[in-house]
C-alpha cells in the first residue's frame, strides 16, 4: 500500500511505500546535486532521504533518531519554484539514464518507477487530462504554499 505521495504539476499523483519513495529520491537527488545551482534545492530535498538509522513511523513518514523530527514522504512539486521543479525534472532523467547504464537486474525496479515518474511528467508537457497516469482518483488540489529554497 501506498505510503508516500508526490504530487505533479497538474494534480496527478506518483505514489508508492514510503520506503521505495525514499530510494528513489536518494537516486535522483544524488543528481540534482550535480546540477549547477542546485546545490540548496538538493539540500531541501535530502530531508525526504531516510538514514539508515531512522524509524519508520509507521504512517507514510519516518523519524529522524538524531533530531526525532517526523518527516513525511509527501512533497508537491507545484510547491517548488520552477527552477527546482526543473532541477527535479532534470535529476529523474539523469538519475534514470545512470541507473540503465548500470545494468544492474537489482534496480529494474527503480528503473521500472523512474520510467513511470517520467511518463507522468510527458503526459503533463502534452496536457493530458491528470487522470490518464495517476495513483490517485482525483488530480490532487493546489495548496498555493511556497517549499524549499528560491522563493
Amino acid at each position: 500500500m501506498a505510503s508516500g505521495f508526490w504530487f505533479l504539476e497538474d494534480g496527478r499523483c506518483f505514489a508508492r511505500r514510503v520506503e521505495s519513495m525514499g530510494y528513489f529520491l536518494k537516486f535522483i537527488n544524488t543528481q540534482i546535486e550535480k546540477i549547477e545551482g542546485a546545490k540548496p534545492f538538493s539540500e531541501y530535498l535530502s530531508q525526504f532521504i531516510p538514514d539508515d538509522n531512522d524509524i519508520p513511523n509507521g504512517y507514510g513518514g519516518f523519524i529522524k533518531t538524531d533530531t526525532n523530527q517526523n518527516i513525511m514522504q509527501v512533497f508537491d512539486l507545484r510547491e517548488f519554484t520552477i527552477e527546482n521543479q526543473n532541477y527535479f525534472w532534470d535529476g529523474v532523467q539523469s538519475a534514470l539514464t545512470k541507473l540503465i547504464q548500470t545494468n544492474d537486474p537489482n534496480l529494474e525496479g527503480v528503473i521500472d518507477n523512474l520510467r513511470i515518474l517520467l511518463d507522468m511528467h510527458k503526459r503533463i508537457t502534452k496536457r493530458e487530462h491528470p487522470n490518464e497516469l495517476s495513483d490517485i482518483r482525483e488530480p490532487y488540489p493546489l495548496s498555493e504554499k511556497k517549499l524549499g529554497p528560491g522563493w
